[in-house]
């Protein structure tokens, strides 16, 4: 075959997929192949739920589900956090007082969200050939033994993966149709976002450079609505704040704690002494501090690990701390809680991390970045010791308390480590892959909105990692809205991979049909 007819082809076969695009996203879905896709996804989280329910008739519970539960019941904002989980509680309590409903609507969302997030990656970035990568692929997403747990446990995490994924989802349609609808239902699931864990206070601003890209009245219109989303979340969470606790601020302090709790793992092995700080608050807490280095290398294995129980444990020096101000000035737990946070535990936090990034880097950055590959930390699963169970128990009306303990401790014992090695197995092919592909760069292909596409998932996921790997201590439920980027990432580069090196094997396989 000739390079002009070479070119001509591939002109041809791109004109197609393009006609092919303009097909209604609905009509696709309900094609016989889309649903075989769906019967996968559907089978996997009926057999999901089901292996889930046999092992754990309760869902999993900790202390912050009592405080989702309590927020829920009064509909009182908490200072720990937004009230968007609590509020979806409520509105399942409306429907149904049974704790089961809880799990029942969680993992319809999930396998919904995981539905249409794939369907819309595979309408897009049509499979050329080699259906089997494209199942594999299906199969590695949906089959998450960590979203099933999370889907059976009264915790936020698998509402805030569902809505990432929902807001990834719709900003495809943003990108590749330019669509009003989609981009009132992209900022409609960001705005939800937001409520549900103050992390994601960034999103709005990360899509910004990307939207910059797209053509039209949608680009203008985005720019003000990204930002303005933050800003009216910004200004409801101040007013909660007010009426709740008195603090006129949008910070509820947790922010500070965690940063006096990632500080706390270098103090043991620098050498700070107390009368060197001018600021009087600063100098105050790091005498105290300095008290506990012993304690401090105890809990976190002599600098070798991460760890976030100094923001709970009560015996540690920021519980201890706090207990001192309070009898000291006669403040409430709540009110001492914000007001170290917000104040001298975030300045605290900064300064020590300003002052040694090194350490910073060696005792808490690159130990809590090795937890991104594998973590030893199962955090939540298996765990069924219901702190504030007494809430839970009545709000959701449980006569039987002789049942809340799992029958089979599947995941405590068992697939948490299976989970975390399957991490690190999937960063490997995920870094052959991604080699392989700048190897064969000049090859691949990408249209503009194709482009924008997938380095807007590109930067997503890796802010999410960075900001998560520097804000807390790994557990593996954190890396659960991550799944999506690690399907899309292998998904896009094999497809565009397949496409590269398609010609190759259509001219080979011609030269072979010429007799000799």
């Amino acid at each position: 075959m000739s390079k002009k007819e070479f070119r001509h082809k591939a002109k041809k076969t791109k004109e197609t997929k393009k006609i092919t695009n303009q097909e209604k996203f609905f009509s696709f879905v309900f094609q016989k192949q889309q649903r075989i896709d769906l019967l996968i996804i559907g089978g996997i989280c009926l057999a999901g739920y089901i292996v889930l329910k046999l092992c754990y008739p309760f869902p999993a519970t900790m202390s912050d589900s009592g405080g989702y539960v309590v927020s829920a019941q009064n509909n009182l904002f908490s200072f720990y956090r937004p009230f968007g989980y609590s509020c979806f509680l409520r509105i399942i309590h409306f429907f149904s007082s049974s704790v089961h409903a809880v799990f029942a609507v969680q993992m319809l969302l999930y396998a919904a969200s995981i539905a249409f997030f794939a369907l819309s990656v595979k309408y897009f970035f049509r499979p050329t050939h080699h259906k089997v990568i494209w199942y594999a692929l299906l199969v590695f997403l949906t089959f998450n033994p960590m979203a099933f747990f999370m889907a059976n446990a009264i915790m936020s995490d698998m509402l805030f993966a569902v809505l990432i994924f929902a807001v990834l989802t719709t900003f495809i349609f943003v990108v590749m149709r330019k669509n009003w609808i989609a981009f009132g239902l992209f900022s409609l699931f960001l705005f939800f976002t937001l409520h549900i864990r103050y992390s994601a206070f960034v999103f709005p601003f990360i899509f910004i450079p990307f939207v910059l890209n797209i053509k039209g009245a949608l680009k203008w219109v985005s720019l003000v609505v990204l930002p303005l989303l933050f800003l009216i979340f910004y200004g409801q969470i101040k007013s909660e704040m007010k009426k709740t606790t008195g603090f006129n601020q949008y910070s509820t302090g947790f922010d500070g704690w965690q940063l006096a709790n990632n500080a706390l793992h270098i103090v043991p092995h620098i050498d700070l002494s107390a009368a060197a700080i001018k600021n009087p608050s600063i100098r105050d807490l790091h005498a105290f501090v300095d008290n506990y280095k012993a304690v401090i290398l105890e809990n976190t294995g002599n600098g070798k690990s991460v760890s976030a129980s100094f923001l709970w444990a009560n015996n540690l020096p920021l519980k201890q701390y706090l207990q001192k101000t309070m009898q000291e000035r006669n403040l409430t737990y709540p009110y001492t809680w914000i007001y170290l946070g917000s104040g001298v535990y975030k300045d605290y936090g900064w300064y020590i991390i300003r002052h040694y990034p090194v350490e910073f880097m060696k005792y808490y950055f690159l130990p809590n970045t090795s937890n991104m590959f594998y973590t030893s930390f199962a955090g939540i699963m298996g765990s069924y010791a219901v702190i504030d169970g007494k809430d839970i128990i009545n709000w959701y009306n449980i006569k039987d308390t002789k049942n809340l303990d799992s029958k089979y401790d599947l995941y405590g014992k068992f697939l948490s480590k299976i989970i975390s090695i399957s991490y690190g197995i999937v960063w490997i092919f995920i870094l052959c892959i991604g080699l392989y592909a700048f190897r064969k760069r000049k090859n691949i292909r990408f249209g503009k909105e194709e482009k924008i596409l997938f380095w807007a998932f590109f930067t997503f996921g890796a802010i999410y990692y960075s900001s998560t790997i520097f804000a807390s201590p790994i557990e593996l439920r954190y890396w659960l809205p991550m799944s999506v980027i690690r399907f899309s990432f292998m998904y896009i580069l094999l497809h565009k991979l397949q496409d590269s090196i398609l010609p190759t094997v259509t001219r080979n396989n011609e030269q072979k049909r010429v007799p000799a």
